[in-house]
């Protein structure tokens, strides 16, 4: 019977479950901020470290059997998720000091004496030539460009810049604004006092990462130690570790390797936690 006798076609199929595995990868947390997402390379990068993790890790503790086949799926979708946070966090802290720049920008046109619509205008072709039209802010920055040239609001933007990057900066300027103009249009102390702030906390936060930089490397360390052991172990003592890869051992393993899977998440989040205090 011909494939299009009974309306069953094979590449279509493939093409049907493909398309499938795609929206189910795309269900997976990401950020909310399109920016900030990761894309398919990084994915695809996140999805074979995680999936090779999970082999050593079923090799190391179990050997054979189901974990062979569980633990890189495992590896693979848990590295996704962690990796896709990660990215989202440092892509926000790099947009958080493009903005920065941004604002200095406006507010050297502010002091020369333009209105607020032609500074941040003017600011886009400087932050877009400082670093590149396809930056975070130099992308944001175009698009409010082009909408200011069709009549809307500073005060609309930045509220709508802030709530789709989550990044508080976008309110207070939204907030800056509205007040500035009950004042007058008086810009330049508000945003000069915007800019120290954020001067400030972008030195806090390298400062913070100066003093984390060595706990950091500890807490690496400390997590490949009790691999490290068990590796060191099964090389020198085979015999020692014999029990556990048999009878009731499996079970014991998967404890341990729940344990010291919470334990490494534990410490990120510690880490991760210090930083933002």
């Amino acid at each position: 019977m011909q494939a299009g006798a009974s309306g069953w076609n094979p590449v279509k199929q493939e093409a049907g479950k493909k398309r499938l595995w795609l929206k189910e990868l795309r269900l997976l947390p990401q950020a909310a901020y399109p920016p900030f997402r990761s894309g398919k390379k990084e994915d695809s990068l996140l999805l074979a470290g995680g999936a090779a993790l999970g082999f050593l890790a079923a090799l190391l503790f179990f050997r054979q059997g189901p974990a062979l086949g569980i633990l890189p799926l495992i590896g693979a979708f848990g590295l996704l998720v962690f990796g896709r946070k990660k990215i989202a966090l440092a892509r926000k802290n790099r947009m958080s000091g493009e903005l920065r720049d941004y604002l200095v920008s406006v507010l050297s046109f502010l002091r020369a004496g333009y209105a607020l619509e032609n500074a941040m205008i003017g600011a886009q072709g400087e932050i877009s030539g400082m670093y590149g039209a396809d930056s975070l802010m130099g992308r944001e920055a175009l698009r409010m460009s082009n909408l200011l040239k069709l009549q809307h609001t500073p005060e609309q933007l930045w509220r709508d810049f802030g709530a789709r990057s989550g990044l508080p900066e976008g309110e207070q300027m939204a907030r800056i604004v509205q007040v500035a103009k009950r004042q007058g249009g008086d810009y330049l102390p508000v945003l000069k006092s915007v800019v120290r702030m954020m001067d400030e906390q972008l030195s806090l936060k390298r400062e913070i990462a100066a003093l984390l930089a060595g706990q950091r490397l500890e807490y690496y360390v400390m997590c490949l130690v009790p691999a490290g052991m068990l590796l060191y172990l099964n090389l020198s003592a085979p015999d020692m570790t014999a029990y556990l890869y048999r009878d009731s051992g499996p079970l014991i393993m998967s404890a341990f390797l729940l344990c010291y899977a919470a334990a490494v998440l534990w410490g990120d989040r510690i880490l991760e936690k210090s930083y933002e205090a």
